[in-house]
């Protein structure tokens, strides 16, 4: 019986047109699964037609390396395409809605599939992110023509890292193996951890902005809330505020934490963050979802921040 990776790889063989897509609000690892696997395909594949579709947000154009991290992909190439839908746990959160109109679509995600999608599914919520997926794919298929350039492997490692925080968490054995078979293709890691590291200086006095105000509970549960005014005062536009989420997490007391992000039209983004508790059904509860410790959701009015708040600083007392 054939492996899911090796129908995935049928079907890529049977189409001219691949068309990748990612989640809305993309991180390192929604890019870099993204474009890496299309790095490994147009190596692969030099005659077919390879999109990356999706917005792109200025604030990571840096892993473009000089290329551009979204193609102008036209209405016409879906209609006897194949979508692949990468680092997505659910349908709604694809970026650019398109993808329904390929003639087939494929899953790649290492989220937990409490939404299904697809004709073809490969979800291994395990993972410690969908890059490593990405290069497993490779290196399980590589005898039947799969080729890994040293542009695909950097779009890797960054996926990596962005999803283990740097090596800080959602670790294995198997994200360092991997890792380290994509260090051995030899791009510049330097540059890109500088990359990773640094911050604009609005950046820098927003992160000031949040250590001062961030609420601790006695149970362990941080919180801040970031208004739009606040916001559009630093200029940070897309994606400018993702770096927020670690820093409650460098308190010493604190157990768990929730960055309210408020958007154009008065709903909050919230990233929710664990060390211990299970958060990740919280998070559906709120229009949301996401790994077990780190997960994403949506409060419609600050009645509702209230009600993450109680749900998260119950579930902490609970613990005890």
């Amino acid at each position: 019986m054939a492996s899911i990776q090796e129908d995935i790889l049928a079907q890529i063989k049977r189409y001219d047109t691949i068309i990748i897509h990612r989640h809305q609000r993309p991180d390192p690892d929604a890019y870099g699964s993204q474009l890496g696997l299309q790095a490994i395909l147009k190596a692969s594949f030099p005659e077919k037609k390879i999109y990356a579709a999706g917005k792109a947000i200025p604030g990571l154009a840096w892993i473009g390396d000089g290329n551009p991290i979204a193609d102008e992909v036209p209405d016409s190439a879906y209609k006897k395409a194949l979508v692949i839908v990468v680092d997505t746990a659910n349908d709604p959160r694809v970026d650019d809605q398109r993808w329904r109109n390929g003639m087939e679509v494929v899953k790649i995600d290492h989220h937990p599939n409490v939404e299904p999608y697809g004709d073809w599914q490969w979800v291994e919520d395990e993972a410690s992110a969908t890059a490593v997926l990405i290069y497993k794919f490779f290196d399980l298929l590589k005898n039947q023509g799969l080729r890994m350039t040293k542009e695909a492997a950097r779009y890797l490692y960054i996926g990596i890292i962005g999803d283990t925080g740097r090596f800080m968490y959602s670790l294995n054995d198997e994200v360092f193996e991997v890792a380290g078979k994509l260090v051995s293709y030899g791009f510049d890691y330097q540059s890109m951890y500088t990359q990773m590291t640094t911050l604009p200086e609005a950046a820098v006095k927003l992160s000031g902005w949040v250590m001062q105000h961030i609420t601790v509970l006695d149970s362990g549960f941080a919180y801040v809330v970031l208004n739009r005014d606040l916001l559009d005062s630093f200029h940070l536009g897309d994606a400018g505020t993702s770096y927020t989420v670690s820093i409650p997490s460098r308190i010493d007391r604190v157990k768990a934490w929730a960055i309210f992000e408020e958007q154009d039209n008065g709903d909050y983004r919230v990233r929710l963050r664990s060390r211990s508790i299970v958060i990740n059904q919280i998070a559906q509860d709120f229009d949301g979802g996401g790994h077990p410790l780190a997960s994403g959701a949506w409060a419609y009015g600050k009645e509702q921040i209230q009600e993450v708040i109680d749900r998260v600083n119950t579930a902490l007392k609970n613990e005890k």
